[in-house]
Protein backbone atom coordinates (compact mmCIF):
# COMPACT_ATOMS: atom_id res chain seq x y z
CA UNK A 1 0.00 0.00 0.00
CA UNK A 2 2.80 2.39 0.89
CA UNK A 3 4.68 1.70 -2.40
CA UNK A 4 1.60 2.34 -4.55
CA UNK A 5 1.00 5.65 -2.77
CA UNK A 6 4.61 6.70 -3.39
CA UNK A 7 4.35 5.75 -7.10
CA UNK A 8 1.10 7.67 -7.38
CA UNK A 9 2.67 10.72 -5.71
CA UNK A 10 5.69 10.65 -8.01
CA UNK A 11 3.49 10.32 -11.10
CA UNK A 12 1.29 13.16 -9.88
CA UNK A 13 4.32 15.42 -9.35
CA UNK A 14 5.72 14.61 -12.83
CA UNK A 15 2.33 15.32 -14.38
CA UNK A 16 2.13 18.68 -12.60
CA UNK A 17 5.62 19.67 -13.72
CA UNK A 18 4.87 18.63 -17.31
CA UNK A 19 1.60 20.57 -17.45
CA UNK A 20 3.14 23.70 -15.95
CA UNK A 21 6.03 23.56 -18.44
CA UNK A 22 3.61 23.17 -21.35
CA UNK A 23 1.48 26.08 -20.13
CA UNK A 24 4.47 28.38 -19.68
CA UNK A 25 5.76 27.49 -23.16
CA UNK A 26 2.42 28.51 -24.67
CA UNK A 27 2.31 31.75 -22.71
CA UNK A 28 5.72 32.79 -23.95
CA UNK A 29 4.56 32.45 -27.57
CA UNK A 30 1.84 35.05 -27.15
CA UNK A 31 4.11 37.19 -25.01
CA UNK A 32 6.73 37.12 -27.79
CA UNK A 33 4.07 38.20 -30.29
CA UNK A 34 3.04 41.11 -28.07
CA UNK A 35 6.68 42.13 -27.67
CA UNK A 36 7.22 41.98 -31.44
CA UNK A 37 4.16 44.18 -32.05
CA UNK A 38 5.36 46.68 -29.42
CA UNK A 39 8.85 46.85 -30.92
CA UNK A 40 7.51 47.31 -34.44
CA UNK A 41 5.18 50.13 -33.33
CA UNK A 42 8.08 51.88 -31.56
CA UNK A 43 10.11 51.59 -34.76
CA UNK A 44 7.44 53.58 -36.64
CA UNK A 45 8.03 56.72 -34.55
CA UNK A 46 10.91 59.14 -34.26
CA UNK A 47 13.70 60.24 -36.57
CA UNK A 48 15.68 57.86 -38.73
CA UNK A 49 18.96 57.19 -36.94
CA UNK A 50 20.28 54.64 -39.43
CA UNK A 51 22.81 57.17 -40.78
CA UNK A 52 25.38 58.83 -38.52
CA UNK A 53 24.67 62.37 -39.72
CA UNK A 54 21.03 62.13 -38.61
CA UNK A 55 22.18 62.01 -34.99
CA UNK A 56 23.22 65.67 -35.23
CA UNK A 57 20.23 66.95 -37.20
CA UNK A 58 17.76 67.24 -34.34
CA UNK A 59 19.31 67.46 -30.86
CA UNK A 60 15.91 67.47 -29.09
CA UNK A 61 13.61 65.11 -31.00
CA UNK A 62 10.83 63.72 -28.88
CA UNK A 63 9.85 61.07 -31.40
CA UNK A 64 6.13 61.82 -31.35
CA UNK A 65 5.73 61.97 -35.13
CA UNK A 66 5.59 59.05 -37.51
CA UNK A 67 8.68 58.43 -39.55
CA UNK A 68 8.56 59.21 -43.25
CA UNK A 69 9.17 55.58 -44.13
CA UNK A 70 6.51 54.24 -41.71
CA UNK A 71 4.50 51.31 -43.04
CA UNK A 72 1.31 52.21 -41.12
CA UNK A 73 -0.79 55.31 -40.59
CA UNK A 74 -1.87 56.83 -37.27
CA UNK A 75 -5.34 55.32 -37.61
CA UNK A 76 -3.83 51.89 -38.20
CA UNK A 77 -1.65 52.31 -35.12
CA UNK A 78 -4.78 53.02 -33.05
CA UNK A 79 -6.34 49.85 -34.43
CA UNK A 80 -3.18 47.83 -33.76
CA UNK A 81 -3.07 49.19 -30.19
CA UNK A 82 -6.65 48.06 -29.68
CA UNK A 83 -5.78 44.55 -30.89
CA UNK A 84 -2.72 44.51 -28.66
CA UNK A 85 -4.66 45.59 -25.57
CA UNK A 86 -7.34 42.95 -26.16
CA UNK A 87 -4.65 40.30 -26.66
CA UNK A 88 -2.92 41.34 -23.44
CA UNK A 89 -6.13 40.99 -21.45
CA UNK A 90 -6.71 37.56 -23.01
CA UNK A 91 -3.16 36.55 -22.10
CA UNK A 92 -3.74 37.60 -18.48
CA UNK A 93 -6.93 35.50 -18.42
CA UNK A 94 -5.06 32.50 -19.80
CA UNK A 95 -6.74 32.32 -23.23
CA UNK A 96 -3.61 31.59 -25.23
CA UNK A 97 -5.31 30.63 -28.49
CA UNK A 98 -7.53 33.72 -28.50
CA UNK A 99 -4.52 35.90 -27.74
CA UNK A 100 -2.64 34.56 -30.77
CA UNK A 101 -5.73 34.87 -33.00
CA UNK A 102 -6.37 38.45 -31.86
CA UNK A 103 -2.80 39.52 -32.71
CA UNK A 104 -2.91 38.03 -36.22
CA UNK A 105 -4.37 41.15 -37.99
CA UNK A 106 -2.02 43.48 -36.08
CA UNK A 107 1.00 41.41 -37.08
CA UNK A 108 -0.20 41.45 -40.68
CA UNK A 109 -0.46 45.25 -40.73
CA UNK A 110 3.02 45.58 -39.26
CA UNK A 111 4.42 42.90 -41.60
CA UNK A 112 5.59 40.57 -38.83
CA UNK A 113 5.76 37.12 -40.42
CA UNK A 114 6.82 34.78 -37.64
Amino acid sequence: MQKSFIKFSINFIFLGVFLSAATSALATGCQKDISAVDAKIRAQYGPDYSKWWNWFGCPVCLGSELRKDAIVTKNQIKEISTYRNIAYSQLRRGDERQCVDTLRPAKGMLRIYK
